[in-house]
């Protein structure tokens, strides 16, 4: 079998960490190896033979085909219903966990299509159900059918704030150390600062408002819908602009899923969120969705949730 290594590491001469390294491979070395499974792959590389963590080997076995960036049309999977069969759906008892509420309603309203797109990108329905149900409870779409939104003071501030900073202190507010933090927001300069992320009415105040400032500047401040994308990753997704984005994402919940395998593939053959949950490593993934400063809170959500509902669907 092939693979190539997908960042530095080290070639050790056994299967774990306190084993000798016999040298460190640069990211992209071609490896060979007789069979893949466990944590460890004893491979050949530069004319050696080793062991190296599997969990830093694009295998050939996990390269993606191409993934739905530039089809036409606003539903690129027709013949797919959105939710499961009722006899594939989940049943929860009265005394339900608020994680088994999350996962089931996760899994009974959009399973199918997250089934179908997690084959396509061989990893576990699971892991597409624990991702959604954690980034949106399982929820695209909120009250009065408004697509859930996060709004981002620090993210506005880079996009319009840096530029007018007169103007934005004198509307939005975040933490100096701790920019995602410390959202606080006001409509009147000298009217009371309240929270951004209150619920989805405040949310939704707060952009609108600094969409009289900036319309772009606001929807690339967003994460959108129930993979709560950030507007600024709008060509990563699959859309040409920001504004595109924020139409289709409006526009329909089996669209927003699409956009979010798209986001999760890029380009690559072996993209690294796809290779994380491929290889159910949510610590990795959390890092590169979530970014580095939430990853250990949301790695252990997401994995709560793959859990519960690998218990919950475990024929799946």
């Amino acid at each position: 079998m092939q693979g190539t290594t997908t960042t530095r590491v080290n070639l050790r001469r056994g299967p774990g960490t306190g084993q000798p390294v016999l040298l460190v491979l640069d990211a992209g070395t071609p490896v060979t190896f007789d069979a893949a499974g466990g944590d460890w792959l004893q491979v050949q590389a530069e004319g050696q033979s080793g062991f190296v963590s599997s969990h830093f080997v694009a295998q050939e076995q996990q390269s993606v085909p191409a993934g739905f960036v530039g089809v036409p049309g606003s539903d690129p999977l027709p013949g797919i219903e959105l939710a499961p069969q009722p006899s594939q759906q989940i049943h929860l008892g009265p005394d339900a966990t608020s994680v088994e509420r999350t996962v089931a309603a996760t899994w009974n309203h959009a399973g199918n299509v997250l089934n179908a797109l997690a084959t396509h990108m061989k990893f576990a329905a699971g892991c597409a159900v624990a991702v959604f149900g954690t980034e949106s409870g399982g929820s695209a779409f909120g009250p009065g059918g408004r697509m859930i939104i996060r709004f981002e003071n620090h993210h506005f501030f880079e996009f319009w704030g840096r530029a007018n900073p007169d103007t934005f202190r004198a509307h939005f507010q975040f933490h100096a150390v701790k920019p995602w933090t410390g959202h606080q927001w006001r409509a009147a300069a000298d009217g009371r600062f309240q929270s951004v992320h209150a619920s989805q009415s405040s949310e939704w105040s707060a952009f609108q408002f600094a969409g009289t400032l900036d319309a772009t500047a606001a929807r690339l401040s967003i994460s959108m819908g129930g993979p709560q994308i950030l507007g600024s990753n709008f060509a990563q997704a699959g859309f040409e602009s920001v504004e595109q984005m924020f139409d289709a994402f409006a526009s329909s919940e089996k669209r927003q899923i699409v956009a979010f395998f798209d986001f999760l593939q890029g380009t690559s053959t072996h993209p690294p969120k796809v290779l994380a949950l491929q290889q159910r490593n949510f610590v990795r993934f959390a890092q590169l969705y979530n970014g580095p400063a939430n990853a250990a809170e949301y790695s252990a959500r997401i994995a709560s949730c793959f859990e519960t509902f690998e218990r919950l669907c475990p024929n799946t």
